[in-house]
């Protein structure tokens, strides 16, 4: 949920309902089929939906920058034949540029979180050949042992490699359409106990037909398809929380300067309250269109929305910043893990219909400030798993040097797998070898504006001489 900016300076930020205009990232619109013919049929019913759903959006005064649907995973729908599969799925990218046509708005799919039909090729030929075809698959840890599938984590990383061969002649990057410039591996994630119904993609499932997706807040609804979902894109709104919290609770501070003893709690509970505040008025507003949206449209159910806190690639919505506001010291050291941590419980707590993740998302090449901390070395992959413990959605959009191996991104996965099963929370890994940085460090350039200029980040640490 993105709002025109004011430049934030020494005076407090205006509260929320002072501000102007906000962007929603997303409505998805999930879809339950069993064949490919259910599922154009569904793509066809969505235009009137989403036509509704632009026209509440603009009355209410909210941009939408993107109409998305998402379905079960593509195994349970599409052609048994590779070759069929594969023309089902070139044909869906089709018809949704021709509905993108008839709406007047960028729209992309998601085909599914996938547990199966992994080795006959048609998800890397889907992924690399489409400009608009989303999917995830779902890792796999040991419910005795609580040990992650080595094996399913090796072929994983071999469905991201293999892409990136498969679209090396282009530089690894998508061609044509709302995303445009994007590398064709940022369509994958790795996910771990991701349910149905998070709006943001690539983790965007729907579940199978005739069966309901899980309550993920107190205030939740059990739902099945059709359904949808907003996804907000959000930082500002931090930004402007933290910032105008250091200055309630210390308002002699000059900006950056670290707390002090005595007012180090005022400050943190004032980020909290403000941050509650921002994110109640934002969420509340989308719930009240979602359920005046859910009456419009008889028969689709508003499932909720995700809170979660995603970037902006503009440098003045980056989370370095708002976090930094705060004064508690470089974003990435001592003080980060406890700022997530309290990011974290205010989403959870907000008394809305909540779906996916909600959490904060910390997306390496989709935040100025994160993207420069990787340029300089400052931001490790380590530092972001270990971060996600508390928050978010795992290691997302991170690039690695191009010559990672199956074993290094597979060890990854392993992590994250471990993660997610140990702290019973959803996580995913969207992680892609840049095509032309074979070092860790190498300058990683991008054409597309969702995102940032960077660095590709090294899997391991270097190994001292004389210890090899």
């Amino acid at each position: 949920l993105r709002r025109r900016r004011r430049r934030l300076d020494s005076r407090s930020p205006p509260p929320p309902e002072a501000r102007e205009r906000m962007r929603v990232r997303a409505v998805t619109y999930f879809v339950s089929a069993a064949s490919f013919d259910e599922v154009c049929l569904a793509v066809d019913a969505s235009a009137a939906f989403f036509r509704a759903a632009v026209a509440e959006l603009k009355s209410e005064g909210v941009d939408l920058q993107m109409a998305r649907l998402a379905t079960n995973g593509f195994e349970q729908w599409a052609a048994p034949d590779p070759a069929a599969a594969l023309a089902q799925l070139h044909a869906l990218d089709a018809r949704l540029a021709a509905l993108e046509d008839a709406l007047g708005v960028s729209v992309i799919a998601s085909i599914g979180q996938l547990d199966s039909r992994l080795d006959d090729g048609v998800l890397v030929e889907a992924i690399a050949t489409t400009s608009r075809l989303f999917a995830s698959v779902a890792m796999r840890v040991d419910a005795d042992s609580g040990l992650p599938d080595f094996a399913r984590a090796h072929e994983c990383a071999q469905l991201v490699l293999a892409i990136n061969a498969a679209t090396r002649a282009t530089g690894g990057e998508v061609v044509s359409g709302p995303l445009a410039g994007a590398p064709h591996a940022f369509k994958l994630a790795i996910t771990c106990g991701l349910g149905a119904g998070t709006p943001f993609f690539p983790g965007a499932y729907a579940p199978p037909p005739g069966e309901e997706a899980p309550r993920v807040s107190p205030a939740g609804t059990f739902w099945r398809a059709p359904a949808f979902a907003f996804a907000i894109e959000n930082s500002d709104l931090l930004v402007a929380a933290f910032s105008r919290a250091r200055h309630l609770a210390d308002p002699g501070a000059s900006p950056g300067a670290r707390l002090s003893p005595q007012l180090g709690g005022a400050v943190l509970s004032a980020a909290k309250r403000e941050l509650g505040k921002e994110f109640g008025a934002a969420v509340g507003q989308l719930e009240a269109l979602g359920l005046r949206l859910e009456r419009v449209c008889p028969g689709v159910t508003f499932a909720g929305t995700d809170a979660s806190v995603a970037s902006a690639a503009r440098p003045e919505e980056s989370l370095v910043r708002g976090f930094e506001a705060l004064g508690l010291g470089p974003f990435g050291g001592a003080g980060t893990l406890a700022l997530c941590a309290l990011v974290t419980g205010v989403l959870k707590q907000l008394p809305f219909r909540l779906v996916g993740y909600c959490g904060l998302m910390l997306p390496q090449t989709e935040d100025t400030g994160l993207a420069q901390l990787a340029a300089r070395g400052a931001l490790p992959i380590s530092s972001l798993l270990l971060n996600s413990a508390v928050c978010g959605t795992g290691i997302d959009t991170v690039i690695v040097p191009a010559g990672a191996s199956a074993e290094q991104l597979a060890a990854l996965y392993c992590d994250v797998a471990s993660m997610s099963a140990r702290l019973k929370k959803p996580l995913s890994a969207r992680v892609w070898p840049a095509a032309a940085a074979p070092n860790p460090l190498d300058p990683v350039l991008f054409s597309c504006p969702f995102f940032v200029d960077s660095a590709a980040l090294p899997l391991d640490p270097p190994v001292a001489e004389g210890l090899r």
